[in-house]
């Protein structure tokens, strides 16, 4: 076999949007209200996506971990308490317009692939006041995230290819259509060289003959 048929991922298009993703969060109960929250740990998930005629519709999960501290004694002002975690998931999903590279329309059948997703800003609003010790803490949390969103589209076309024995069989029919070349060439010289040769002799024969001729009346 001569050539080989590769498949191959072709870029078809590419598209990005932007999604508002809200959620009010109760922390207490079960666990004790937050005093201050120390770090918020956050992930996009991208769980399915699909193509469809200029778009890609998904759905995703925003998870998000927040480490905060609490309140367990107070003593001359001081705060003393362990520090909590809570760890919840938010579902949302949307579509992408995709924009086409090229002629080529992005349609159903092509596959998408994730570029991008990510938490570009967010805004965490504690509410649900009440006092633990004298000191104020919340049992709520509102969270206000923009999510960016980045896909990019495929399509598998085949492609042939040469290969190595494919590539030293031209390479061998090139040095063989070289060679016949030359060998006629080489032949057409021979014999234009023997043209020559043959009417060098016969101009040497007419010229020794009008010599002797004129010779002879001298």
């Amino acid at each position: 076999m001569k050539k080989k048929i590769l498949q191959v991922p072709v870029i078809v298009g590419k598209g990005s949007a932007q999604f508002f993703v809200e959620k009010d969060v109760t922390i207490s109960p079960p666990s004790p209200p937050i005093y201050k929250i120390e770090e918020i740990d956050k992930k996009v998930i991208v769980t399915e996506a699909h193509v469809i005629p200029g778009k890609v519709i998904f759905n995703a999960v925003l998870w998000k971990n927040i480490i905060y501290k609490t309140v367990e004694d107070v003593c001359d002002g001081i705060v003393n308490g362990p520090l909590f975690h809570a760890t919840f998931k938010t579902d949302f999903g949307g579509f992408v317009e995709i924009d086409p590279i090229g002629c080529e329309k992005v349609k159903e059948g092509d596959i998408a692939e994730l570029l991008e997703a990510y938490v570009e800003g967010e805004k965490d609003f504690l509410h649900g006041e009440t006092y633990c010790k004298g000191v104020k803490v919340f049992e709520k949390l509102l969270e206000k995230d923009v999510i960016k969103i980045a896909f990019k589209v495929v399509r598998y076309e085949h492609v042939a290819v040469e290969t190595e024995d494919e590539k030293e069989d031209k390479k061998d029919k090139k040095d063989e259509k070289k060679d016949k070349y030359d060998k006629k060439y080489e032949e057409y010289e021979e014999k234009k060289c023997e043209k020559e040769k043959e009417e060098d002799k016969r101009y040497d024969c007419r010229g020794d003959y009008y010599a002797k001729y004129r010779g002879f009346y001298k």
